[in-house]
């Protein structure tokens, strides 16, 4: 890939103009995890809007484990009916009923209480962040370090739904609002839409990225609302591109698809 001639300005904003029009034609947006009351709460109430953003905070700690987001989703419904998030936030969590009698039963899950527990210990920290972040550079190092390291791609989906959720207004917090998980690095990777090693996952690394697709996405559109969306929600799984869906993926250009004509 990275002997491959990287693709111009104008075929990344060719390749983005067309993404946003098939996310626009099907707007596939992630499931919410605060409802509109909450929203609401979160803008006129400051000690609610900082219970809220701890579930926020535990809710993407929980998500970075390797299962399908509704396996995730229902592990996170029944620690909420338990009350857990609310009990570690409180002070009141007993780990002693916890560990006879856990609300879920996988051990990936399990395991997050850890994580939830090292953020409820850093809420004088991560709690500087609210209502706004002084400095938007220094956000997602906030709360990778708050979490002990567990909010990696996390901390851009904590950006980019505080943003989406209008709950954080500074759009310089918007170069970090892309989340630069496996899935959408490769994509980006392979579309031509970025410049990187597929394999570039360290912190720095997805820093890179969520720079790098901030500044793509905007060749076609200078306000870009859906973030990473258009790639993350694409019908084009170019993580998984063989010869036949190569042959006839609609995508303009793509950097996969010449290095494999320039290899026959």
């Amino acid at each position: 890939m990275e002997d491959t001639a990287p693709l111009t300005n104008k075929e990344r904003r060719e390749n983005v103009a067309f993404l946003l029009e098939r996310y626009r034609a099907d707007p596939r947006q992630p499931t919410p995890l605060l409802d509109d009351d909450e929203l609401t709460a979160f803008r006129a109430d400051a000690d609610e809007r900082q219970r809220l953003f701890y579930k926020l905070l535990c809710y993407a700690a929980l998500t970075a484990q390797p299962a399908p987001e509704a396996i995730v989703r229902a592990d996170w419904e029944r620690f909420s009916a338990a009350g857990v998030v609310d009990a570690l936030y409180a002070r009141t969590f007993d780990l002693a009923t916890y560990s006879v009698d856990p609300p879920v039963t996988r051990g990936d899950s399990k395991g997050k209480l850890v994580d939830f527990s090292c953020l409820a210990q850093h809420r004088d920290v991560w709690s500087q962040l609210l209502p706004e972040p002084a400095d938007p550079e220094a956000t997602v190092d906030v709360l990778r370090a708050t979490s002990g390291g567990a909010l990696k791609s996390r901390a851009f989906w904590v950006v980019r739904e505080m943003r989406r959720n209008g709950l954080w207004s500074n759009t310089e917090l918007d170069r970090y609002g892309y989340v630069p998980d496996g899935r959408v690095r490769k994509r980006s990777v392979r579309m031509g839409l970025i410049d990187l090693p597929e394999k570039a996952d360290t912190f720095a690394d997805m820093k890179t990225a969520s720079r790098a697709l901030h500044a793509v996405m905007r060749l076609a559109e200078k306000q870009n609302g859906s973030f990473d969306l258009p790639v993350s929600m694409a019908a084009e799984r170019c993580e998984i591109c063989d010869a036949l869906r190569m042959a006839t993926c609609p995508m303009p250009h793509c950097r996969f698809r010449r290095q494999a004509a320039a290899a026959a």
